[in-house]
């Protein structure tokens, strides 16, 4: 509780036999749980039934999971209305067999179920019925065609695959067997002409085999955001961005290339999570939706010549954690050391999470589904112009 006064007691001097509580509290992992914990404790320390109804929907990045429920006097929760779904029921409260519709025992799941409603509220709040998205081929943008075709229905959502130089083969043919599954529309539009045109222009040279021409790899994200923003003037569909939320804490991204969008579907999610739901899409499916191809492979940028992720970050699996430790337990880097930690690693994160320059790109994200504690965005508020920089 945040405030001094205890309005339970007060109503329950005031001769009330039932609590009635009307929320608007927003989504996150761990709070359906956390939820229910707090409102069966305070039933059965004041002996007395709590109805907790909550809010369902979506409005701008902020995710309402309903998830409503009722505990009696003895603190045993015996309605769990059904989470991220309008839900009526009418309840005996002598009933004491337990209804458990809205807990799902699977955390993945119950975040999959919140980026969905998210990104449908999202869209029809905002008049738009169709939505777009570039598809590489890799884990991000194969999850947020998923959760936007489940969410829009795979007839609204366009995959468009914009091959460069430097795609792979597997780039095209993963993607294509995504969309067969899915069942939504696509194109292709190659953006090499456009991009051969302004590197002449430019006086630019392609990436070499080290990535070290920067502006180039930068200019292929940037022609493709521009090809999906001229299909939403054309058509009116809302561009779904695609970056998830360990690549945009440490700057690993393009302003105004793959940032680009209307809605970050994934901003809050970490790598290794968008791994998880993936499995967990197929696990529930009882099929492969989302090939395994794309859950396997290296993940990479493809923007210069043999590109892979893990030539310029660490691995996800070693990065996430410490980003988690970061954003959601706060915990400094010293005791991020203490607890076995590399010294170097931490703080080389560290550094590039609190970089200025990378301040400034996250400042200018589309609005993110939160679904976490601490999301880039709304959840943290850093100033652009900082100096700012940790050290041993």
């Amino acid at each position: 509780r945040l405030y001094d006064d205890d309005p339970t007691n007060e109503l329950i001097e005031m001769g009330a036999d039932l609590i009635v509580s009307v929320n608007a509290s927003p989504f996150n992992k761990g709070k359906i749980k956390l939820r229910c914990d707090m409102v069966a404790h305070r039933a059965k320390a004041q002996k007395i039934p709590i109805v907790f109804v909550n809010l369902v929907g979506g409005n701008d990045g902020i995710i309402f999971d309903g998830a409503s429920l009722i505990a009696d006097e003895e603190g045993d929760i015996i309605l769990q209305a059904t989470a991220f779904e309008e839900f009526v029921e009418t309840v005996e409260l002598d009933v004491r067999k337990p209804d458990s519709r809205g807990i799902t025992g699977n955390e993945i799941e119950t975040i999959r179920r919140a980026l969905v409603l998210g990104v449908r509220d999202y869209a029809h709040k905002n008049r738009f019925q169709k939505a777009v998205l570039g598809l590489s081929g890799g884990i991000d943008s194969a999850l947020v065609a998923t959760l936007a075709s489940e969410a829009l229905g795979a007839e609204n959502v366009l995959c468009v695959m914009m091959p460069s130089p430097f795609s792979s083969e597997g780039s095209i043919s993963h993607s294509e067997k995504l969309i067969a599954n899915l069942g939504c529309e696509s194109r292709i539009e190659p953006i090499s002409e456009a991009f051969e045109v302004l590197l002449k222009q430019l006086e630019f040279q392609k990436p070499n085999r080290g990535g070290e021409n920067l502006a180039a790899e930068n200019m292929q994200s940037r022609i493709r955001g521009l090809i999906l923003m001229a299909i939403s003037n054309a058509e009116g569909r809302l561009v779904l961005a695609t970056g998830n939320k360990s690549e945009l804490a440490v700057g690993y991204c393009t302003l105004y290339g793959d940032t680009n969008g209307g809605l970050a579907v994934i901003g809050d999610i970490l790598k290794t999570e968008a791994y998880a739901i993936s499995r967990q899409i197929n696990r529930s499916a009882g099929r492969e939706v989302i090939p395994i191809e794309i859950i396997e492979k290296a993940p990479s940028a493809e923007l210069a010549p043999d590109q892979f992720d893990s030539d310029s970050l660490p691995p996800y699996e070693i990065m996430d954690p410490i980003l988690q430790m970061y954003f959601e337990t706060k915990l400094s880097p010293q005791k991020m050391i203490e607890s076995g930690l590399d010294a170097d690693l931490v703080y080389m994160l560290l550094n590039k999470v609190e970089s200025p320059a990378n301040e400034f790109k996250r400042r200018q994200l589309p609005p993110t589904l939160i679904v976490s504690k601490n999301a880039i965005g709304i959840g943290r508020r850093r100033p652009v112009t900082h100096k700012y920089r940790r050290s041993q």
